[in-house]
């Protein structure tokens, strides 16, 4: 894969200054490649069903990102303009590239045992799992030796490997009731960011979960209802803080000035402890008629992350080491669902209709508080509603293909609000709305 990004934000996010650069470009460039394998042997017993297996996985990545000023006010302020450029001359602010090797080896079995009547399932199974990650952060604030501190290349070459268990404990209560009891842990591997100053790695992430459900149909069959709860240990989280990066010159009067550039870095670290995560989800699906489907979900997340120190410094140049508030990200308390569907055939064809309804409590962009005292702001909750009808299966005569037409409209009664929003001390608030209400028509052919 390859990908790049070519956009300009034209705010001036800096105090004015006579002839002052504003506006900046930023620029960048993203290639990825990756190769995986992975091999199983499955069978079973009259008791047993088992499967074990291996996975090879090998990836490459590098990208860059270029950041300057595209705008100049004139000398009082009055009128800016476009300064002249020549893009392919501009420097690269940063530059880095990783390969990453994992290798994995696992295998799990459920035994049923005949004397529960088949009605018992134990499961058990592990996964052993080694990362490698090699890697290089080739510029730094567009430079390669030490520029205020900091100097580049910065190797990045680190390893990590474990062992994940997990136990499953099922029964069908009835044909149509099943329940059961999970334990598992699980991991996500470490690494570096590539918008780190340091290219310090960061640590794995791991979890350790309980889960209790059941899974029923009734009324004949037309109803089906599953709920699930869950409980676990959260340590070594991976957060991410942001920070524009704090480069001092020394002016013509001998004085150390803060620059407010226009590079942004991010410095990921662990959090220390251990967090919690607790929920439950369910989801109901009901035919009340034939050709009528009518389904429902909520889910409700708790995730406790503890308070972690920010690396970065403040907007007075002090590093506060006191552990701040961390908030989880895109990740709302409470969010529910539901929709309708219908079904009818017709004399050559078939008409359709679906409507959703969308509610979350909204969610929190940024992980910590810009500045002590003042907090970060929360995402709005919204309810949003979509819709098609759409007549399909119509028969093309001696083609053997079939014509569908359709219209459509997402956010149907063009509900607004700020999904995303955050605050720092650069922007102060910021944020994005949602997308208005759209309307469309589809015209499909099959063969």
């Amino acid at each position: 894969m390859t990908q790049s990004q070519f956009d300009n934000g034209s705010a001036n996010t800096s105090v004015y200054a006579p002839n002052g650069a504003f506006s900046r470009y930023s620029l960048a460039y993203f290639k990825q490649h990756q190769f995986s394998e992975e091999v199983q042997a499955i069978g079973e017993t009259a008791q047993l069903h088992y499967l074990a297996g291996a996975l090879y996985y090998r990836e490459k990545v590098e990208d860059n990102a270029q950041a300057f000023n595209t705008m100049r006010w004139n000398a009082d302020g009055t009128a800016a303009s476009v300064i002249p450029l020549v893009i392919t001359d501009q420097r690269i602010d940063r530059a880095s590239h990783v390969t990453t090797e994992s290798v994995g080896v696992f295998g799990q079995a459920t035994w049923t045992p005949d004397f529960a009547e088949d009605r018992l399932h134990l499961t058990g199974g592990a996964r052993w799992t080694r990362d490698a990650k090699h890697g290089e952060l080739t510029i730094v604030n567009g430079a390669l030796p030490s520029v205020n501190g900091v100097s580049a290349p910065r190797a990045l070459n680190a390893h990590w490997s474990r062992i994940d268990p997990m136990v499953t404990l099922a029964a069908d209560l009835t044909r149509d009731v099943h329940v059961y009891g999970k334990w598992s842990t699980g991991y996500k591997s470490g690494g570096a960011n590539s918008r780190s100053l340091t290219y310090a790695p960061f640590n794995p992430e791991t979890v350790s979960m309980f889960e209790a459900g059941a899974k029923m149909e009734f009324w004949d069959r037309r109803a089906r209802f599953n709920v699930a709860a869950y409980v676990g240990d959260y340590k070594d989280i991976q957060i991410d803080f942001s920070a524009n990066y704090q480069q001092y010159v020394t002016n013509d009067k001998g004085e150390r000035v803060l620059l407010n550039t226009t590079r942004t870095t991010t410095e990921t670290t662990n959090a220390p402890g251990t967090g919690r995560l607790k929920g439950w989800e369910g989801d109901f699906t009901l035919l009340p008629v034939d050709g009528l489907t009518l389904t429902a979900s909520y889910a409700f997340t708790y995730v406790h992350i503890p308070p972690t120190s920010n690396p970065f410094p403040q907007t007075n140049g002090v590093v506060v080491t006191t552990p701040i508030r961390i908030y989880p990200v895109y990740t709302p308390r409470n969010a529910a669902s539901g929709a309708i569907d219908y079904e009818l055939p017709l004399t050559g064809s078939t008409f359709r209709v679906h409507l959703d309804g969308n509610y979350d409590d909204g969610f929190y962009a940024n992980y910590n508080d810009p500045q002590t005292g003042v907090r970060q702001p929360k995402g709005d909750g919204a309810f949003v509603v979509n819709g098609r009808l759409a007549l399909t299966d119509i028969r093309l005569n001696g083609t053997g293909a079939t014509l569908g037409v359709s219209i459509w409209a997402r956010n149907l009664f063009n509900e607004q609000h700020l999904f995303f929003r955050a605050l720092s001390p650069l922007l102060g608030t910021y944020g994005f709305f949602n997308e208005a209400r759209t309307l469309g028509a589809e015209v499909n052919v099959r063969f």
